[in-house]
């Protein structure tokens, strides 16, 4: 893991190689629009963070994570758990917010990644989110995959791809890495969904900015697996 920064307060490059099967997972700090069903929040993240924890243990330390207690602690309308995850890219770079520094959220060290958009906040919330639609992440970020790696992907009837950037265990605690190549047979893909497995002849990279037009965006399927949307380089 490497950083680098010009200023206190800048965003901080983050980037970690070695990635893919990383534990990792994110605690979003939400709050409530004041006019209308919706919300955005701050997302705080692990990735780039180095540890020796186990899986086992990085993922119990998460799941013991009280969300009453970080909404008293770090202030927000509410708080969304995302993970534990493991991550699907081979390396990454990221800014990171608040002058790189890291925020402890319980026991767990974290960085201030980007900003979450999302239509209904007590959905969010309450762990509801509507699978296969899109919704806003805003984040610079890159996904490095390298050749011969391969990709899990959603396809839309609008033949828009989205890949998976890492894989949920919150749903079902055996989503683990090597069982992704059959995910699409545990889907219930809506009409005109296709999920597909594919190698990569060259590597993929896939970057979003935080304030890009169209906006970056991803979208989960109902295990919370999360894929950003492919957009041309």
């Amino acid at each position: 893991m490497t950083t680098s920064q010009n200023n206190e307060e800048q965003p901080v490059l983050i980037s970690g190689d070695n990635g893919r099967g990383k534990h990792h997972c994110e605690v979003l700090i939400m709050n409530r629009d004041a006019d209308g069903p919706g919300g955005s929040g701050h997302y705080y993240n692990t990735l780039g963070v180095v540890d020796d924890v186990s899986d086992e243990d990085f993922d119990a330390r998460f799941l013991a994570l009280d969300p009453e207690e970080l909404r008293k602690e770090h202030g927000g309308d509410g708080i969304r758990f995302n993970g534990p995850r493991r991550f699907l890219a081979d390396r990454f770079e990221g800014e990171a917010f608040d002058g790189g520094r890291i925020k402890m959220l319980g026991p767990i060290p974290m960085y201030l990644y980007g900003t979450f958009v999302v239509p209904d906040f007590d959905a969010f919330i309450a762990g509801k989110q509507t699978p296969y639609r899109e919704t806003v992440s805003k984040r610079t970020t890159t996904w490095f995959f390298e050749a011969g790696s391969e990709v899990y992907e959603l396809v839309s009837p609008e033949e828009t791809v989205f890949v998976m950037q890492s894989a949920s265990l919150r749903i079902d605690p055996d989503n683990t890495v090597d069982k992704l190549p059959t995910l699409g047979e545990r889907l219930a893909l809506p009409e005109g969904w296709t999920y597909r497995t594919r190698t990569l002849e060259n590597e993929l990279v896939m970057r979003a900015t935080y304030d890009s037009d169209p906006p970056n965006t991803v979208v989960l399927d109902e295990l919370e697996n999360n894929y950003q949307r492919l957009r041309a380089v």
